[in-house]
């Protein structure tokens, strides 16, 4: 007997099927996961450059923002916090700065955030 059975070749199919689909799975998975890592680091990227800037201010120009979208950047919302550190006035002279970039992944939101403490001069 010559040939393929008409079973060997509905097999073969499926076990093709079967792989083509697990590569195809593969790769949007690794692409997701590469949109991830490619959105976190704009994010801290767009904190660090706010908070170079805000480093750069007087102290009382130092103020907190509502979230808003970042120039340029459409997908990512950027908020910067002041608190005081400890609420105590032998401390008065310092501030808590934490700039949080906010973007939209797989229907949530997710943020990645920065802290650093400024002090009058």
């Amino acid at each position: 007997m010559k040939g393929f059975t008409l079973l060997e070749i509905l097999l073969a199919l499926v076990l093709f099927t079967i792989g083509v689909i697990s590569v195809l799975w593969l790769f949007s998975s690794v692409l997701v996961g590469s949109s991830d890592a490619e959105n976190t680091t704009i994010a801290i990227n767009l904190a660090q450059r706010r908070m170079e800037e805000i480093r750069n201010l007087a102290f009382s120009d130092i103020v907190a923002e509502a979230k808003t979208t970042v120039t340029g950047f459409p997908n990512f919302q950027r908020e910067v916090e002041i608190d005081d550190p400890a609420g105590t006035p032998s401390i008065a002279d310092l501030k808590e700065v934490t700039v949080t970039v906010y973007w939209t992944s797989k229907g949530g939101e997710v943020s990645e955030s920065l802290v650093t403490y400024i002090s009058r001069d």
